[in-house]
């Protein structure tokens, strides 16, 4: 389950090429907040200035997380392949200690000042203050708290890196509001220069470390710097100062929304990591590395070709609060932009998963099966990860709530059996392929459920609207997971992982994306207007 978006008065119902990347123009409209105030659309292009507001906006949230998951993504295969499944998987078990605290942070004021309509700067000065304080107790109580950690998870070793991991909570503070101005602007230029220079840094210092000897501390080294960096960089790009004083009214404005707020997020969190608590508690570190693994590139594919758009639809979903109907027929747009970027992407991912974690060494093949099924969920993810904000932007962020502690419920009860059934069992693959397959199974449930509550309960719209234009990526995406089963099966290819991994990228690449352009009209027509011009220039033709 994820979490965005809208419809207004919408002239050009068509597809806009952005940088041959997503349609954009039915996603935008007038009067985006900027900083701490509502700025209404200037009289003159009232519809191209939000029109190009927007384009940049998401232009930028792709550059985003797109460089900070590739920058990463590459430096952890480079240390995974350097240091083996049991450091990566003792980091990862620590790492996910601290990341709850960091989560409330990031969950509780970031999303309320973004969401709220009006917006002053005792506001700002308030929320930086209780983050701030926040993050300091919240740093002591995560350090006191760690040996506990350790042994709950049967890791004595845990308790040094813990302890040491937890300056990432008083990093992380120091960056909520600074970074809630600039989404709120829809400003993620800055975003993506902080994420991309601090990745990179962090990136670097932990692929020295590892060539010194240090393991598990060359991620932790890692983790620190890229947060210190990266907050560094934040503050210098952004012109904003908190004043000394705690305003006491605007605070409390904040709280309220905030809570639950806060609560959902812990509960989104703890639902879709529960499977790494689970795989750690039961089959120890070396599981986890593997799992780790499997769980990156899917992870990766999805928050670029989908949570980037998630990070523009708050704000964009927020504007059109009071409007249901012209917010779900936005939504219907942008799960449609998600769908064709994310599935085929996953498709393909799930093509290559076998041979591409082989070639990291022995070690790492046990991960081929559970990536083959990690990215299905995936696919769930792309479907749910805009409903949220819909939630939270029409001011229901309960249901959110709600329905994260259900799945939470639902995921402890689906892992624990998951455990006690092979505990015992020194087969890594059926291990992580296991957790896999709940993870799925709990993530699809959970979805359904809340599509149904948002477009039939909140929404008022109908399901086949929003849906129905995805079709046909979903077919395309299917196509990848088909192409290993038969080229297995009859045995068409023999040879090195490295073979395999190129003859199964380039089908399924190519059988992915020709069905997406022979049945996806939307698709077809940007590609066609973005290579009718060239033909002509080349062709001298019409």
């Amino acid at each position: 389950m994820s979490q965005s978006v809208d419809r207004t008065v919408d002239p050009l119902d068509r597809t806009v090429d952005l940088d041959s990347t997503v349609e954009i123009s039915a996603l935008t409209s007038a009067g985006v907040p900027a900083g701490g105030y509502t700025v209404p659309a200037p009289e003159e292009d009232a519809e191209e200035a939000p029109r190009k507001r927007l384009k940049s906006a998401i232009f930028w949230s792709y550059a985003l997380t797109a460089g900070r998951l590739g920058t990463t993504t590459i430096v952890t295969f480079v240390l995974a392949k350097m240091l083996g499944p049991h450091a990566l998987g003792v980091v990862t078990t620590a790492l996910l200690f601290v990341m709850i605290t960091q989560m409330l942070l990031q969950q509780t004021l970031l999303t309320t000042i973004i969401q709220r309509e009006k917006l002053d700067p005792d506001h700002l000065d308030a929320g930086f203050w209780l983050v701030i304080g926040g993050s300091l107790a919240l740093t002591g109580i995560a350090a006191g708290l760690a040996p506990l950690w350790a042994s709950f998870n049967d890791q004595p070793q845990l308790t040094r890196l813990c302890i040491a991991l937890t300056p990432m909570i008083l990093l992380q503070g120091l960056t909520v509001v600074p970074e809630a101005i600039l989404r709120r602007k829809m400003t993620f230029r800055p975003l993506a220069i902080r994420t991309l220079v601090a990745t990179a840094v962090g990136g670097v210092v932990g692929i020295a470390m590892a060539f010194a000897g240090y393991q598990a501390w060359a991620l932790v080294a890692q983790q620190l710097v890229t947060g210190a960096v990266g907050a560094a960089v934040l503050w210098t790009v952004t012109d904003w100062r908190p004043r000394w004083r705690l305003p006491r009214q605007a605070a409390k404005d904040l709280w309220g929304f905030s809570s639950q707020t806060a609560l959902g997020g812990v509960g989104v969190f703890l639902a879709i990591r529960m499977d790494v608590l689970v795989i750690g508690k039961f089959f120890g570190a070396n599981a986890t590395g593997l799992y780790r693994i499997a769980q990156r590139l899917p992870d990766m594919l999805t928050e670029v070709t989908s949570r980037s758009l998630q990070q523009v639809s708050l704000p964009e979903l927020a504007r059109l609060q009071k409007k249901p109907v012209e917010l779900g027929d936005r939504l219907a747009k942008m799960l449609h932009v998600s769908a064709v970027t994310g599935l085929p992407a996953l498709g393909i991912l799930a093509a290559t998963a076998k041979p591409l974690v082989a070639l990291l060494g022995p070690e790492w093949s046990p991960a081929g099966t559970a990536m083959q099924l990690l990215c299905i969920v995936g696919i769930v993810n792309v479907y749910g990860v805009l409903l949220g904000p819909a939630l939270q932007a029409v001011g229901r962020p309960g249901i959110n709530t709600a329905l994260s502690w259900v799945q939470l419920a639902v995921g402890v009860t689906t892992f624990y059996f998951i455990g006690q059934w092979l505990n015992g069992s020194q087969d890594d693959r059926a291990q992580v392929a296991a957790i896999a397959i709940g993870m799925a199974a709990v993530e699809l449930s959970i979805t359904i459920l809340m599509m149904y509550i948002t477009f039939a309960r909140v929404l008022k719209v109908s399901s086949w609207q929003i849906l129905g234009p995805t079709i046909p990526a979903f077919l395309a995406g299917s196509a990848g997971f088909l192409i290993p089963f038969f080229i297995d099966r009859f045995g068409l290819i023999s040879g090195p992982w490295l073979l395999k991994f190129v003859v199964y990228g380039v089908l399924a690449t190519g059988i992915s994306g020709g069905l997406l352009l022979a049945l996806d009209t939307r698709t077809r027509g940007m590609v066609m207007r973005k290579v009718q011009p060239l033909l002509e220039k080349k062709f001298g033709t019409k």
